[in-house]
Parts: structure tokens; sequence; C-alpha cells
């Protein structure tokens, strides 16, 4: 049994899973009430609130899944990218249990976690991995596209700014919607239509560079713009802000597989029989669909994750401490908020 524990940004996780990646318990004390009135995580409330649940979430899950401490053989934790003291509390969390069950702990890159994600199942042992797949992995710190090969995971294309998720916060926000914004947009657009000439959104290129990387910096400006001139706000007329919601929300999509069919175009060689969508902004309906399509028309597998394992998670990181199979000292186990 390995037990992972995910305190990466705002929400405190703890799994437990078999080797076969079965999942016995995920559990998640979401941040969201905490953080709701500033529109976005504040680091300082998110490391004490991992403080408080950490430990009480390692005992319910013990409990909730029947497995004594004995049963647990190693210790996945997320050591980085994330906020620094938010990932101080997991690795030292994770340091002590190992220290004293004298197991291993074995260090997870938060993004390997999303990356492996959609393999795993609602219910039963996890899917076998491919040779070979490409990974979209949208989230609100994160967008980038990478080429994995078992342990081997190439990085295609980045962010150069705002990722995806959020500029979804940052609008959201901006036209008096709730944080997290990108359900509410989703929630919003669903009753309006999308209209590209009323709303033109930008489709950012790097063409002088011929980069393949994203850029959401100018959606979210031009997004506050045409809120501004139009008046979009959930004070004002409801069939404008939903218009705007579906709007802003299919141009986050037209550079999302802009990109991805620049970098499917541009890959040598065979190319992957699979492509998997991961993080947060993996929830999304419309790019769920949209995905789904877009495999079909190139004769492509696609994988979407489970909705309970796109936003951050234990068992996607215990699911990834099981990939890497190299267990650390607890000693040499750092949080690097960049890494």
């Amino acid at each position: 049994m390995i037990l992972g524990i995910e305190t990466s940004c705002d929400e405190t996780s703890v799994a437990l899973l078999e080797r076969d990646g079965s999942v016995r318990v995920n559990l998640i004390a979401s941040q969201i009430a905490r953080h709701q009135p500033f529109g976005g995580v504040v680091p300082e409330i998110a490391s004490r609130e991992h403080l408080q649940h950490l430990f009480p979430l390692v005992e319910r899950a013990l409990g909730e899944a029947n497995v004594p401490w004995s049963d647990v053989d190693s210790i996945a934790v997320t050591s980085g990218p994330g906020l620094i003291g938010a990932l101080l509390v997991g690795v030292a969390g994770a340091q002590g249990l190992a220290y004293g069950l004298g197991v291993p702990i074995v260090p997870v890159n938060h993004l390997e976690g999303h990356i492996y994600s959609p393999y795993l199942q609602r219910e039963g042992a996890a899917m076998r991995l491919p040779e070979r797949f490409l990974s979209l992995v949208i989230s609100g710190g994160h967008s980038a596209i990478y080429d994995v090969r078992g342990s081997d995971i190439q990085q295609l294309n980045r962010t150069r700014d705002d990722a995806i998720g959020e500029t979804f916060d940052k609008v959201a926000k901006f036209i008096g919607l709730p944080y997290p914004g990108g359900p509410e947009v989703e929630k919003h657009g669903r009753e309006g239509k999308a209209d590209r000439k009323r709303f033109p959104f930008p489709v950012p290129q790097f063409s002088k560079e011929d980069s393949l990387d994203f850029s959401y910096s100018g959606v979210k400006a031009g997004a506050i713009r045409l809120a501004r001139e139009h008046k979009v706000s959930v004070e004002g007329d409801p069939q404008v802000l939903a218009d705007f919601c579906a709007t802003f929300q299919e141009a986050l999509a037209a550079q999302l597989f802009d990109r991805l069919d620049s970098v499917w175009t541009r890959l040598e060689g065979t190319k992957p029989a699979e492509v998997a969508l991961a993080g947060g902004v993996a929830a999304n309906g419309l790019i769920r669909e949209r995905m789904q399509t877009w495999g079909e028309a190139r004769g492509v597998l696609v994988r979407l994750p489970e909705k309970r394992y796109c936003t951050d998670n234990a068992a996607m990181i215990a699911f990834a401490g099981l990939q890497k199979g190299n267990a650390s000292d607890p000693r040499r186990v750092i949080a690097r908020s960049r890494v």
C-alpha cells in the first residue's frame, strides 16, 4: 500500500493506493470557502489550512480504508512545484510519518501527478500506461503539452504568462462571479451563444519566433476591456453575461486546440496513439467534448480523467509515485516552489 500526500496549493489531500493503482480512498479537504472572499488563493491561509487538516485526513483515510499502519510500505508526497509554505507542510508531514513507520518517501513532481491521472479509474486497477502518449495539462497554474514515454517526459510547449485556469479566475472575478471562476463561467455560458463578432477575442501567435507556446494574458486583457465596454457583470443583463461567458470560453478553447493542432503536426516520425487531458480545467465540459471530437477526427484515442481526479488530489500523486519507483531517504526530500 502506498500513502499519497498532496498540499501544493489550496487543497489538502490524502490517498491510499494498492500497487496495481486501485484507489482505496482519496480524501480532499477543500479550502474554496476560505479563499473565496479574496477571489484567489492566499498562500499564508493555505499553509495554515494544510497544518490543520493533514494529519486528521491521514487518520481518516486509514480508518475508511480499514488499513493498519503496518500495511503502508511507502509514502508519495508532492515536493513541487507549488506554494512553498503549502509544500513544506506536506513534505514535513511525510518525513515525520516515514521516520515513524520506517518506510521510504517518493518525492513527486505535481505536474507528473496530473500527467498520469487520466489512467486512474473510478473503481479497480488503473489502466495500463501506453509506451507513449501526448499529455495536455491545463490548470490554474499550468498550461503545457508533454510528450510522455514512460518516465521520460519532454515538455513541448508552455504558457508565456497566465495559465488557462488563472485566466478563467481573473476574468470571472472582474465580472463579479465567485471563485473558482472556471465552473462559474461554464455554468453561465451554457445559457448563452458565442458571438466572436460581438466579443472579438484574439488568438495570439508567436509567428516571428515560430513558437507554439500558450499566451493567455492578451485574452484576459481583451476580456476585461470587452466586459467594460458591454457592461458585463452579474448585476447587469443576464443574457449579455451568458453570451460573454460562452464567447470567452470559446476563445480560451480556440487557443488550446490551435496549439495542440500545431504541436501534433510538428511531431516527427510515428505519432502517439493516445492523447490525455489533465488538470483542473480538464473538468470543463466544452473542452472535454472538443477533445473527443479532435481525437475522433485524427483517429487518436483520447483519455479524459475522471472529474474527481482533475483537481489537485493525492491519488494522482500516489499513482505517479508508483511509476517513479525511486524511493528516497526522508532527509533528502526537499520542497521546491519551482522544479
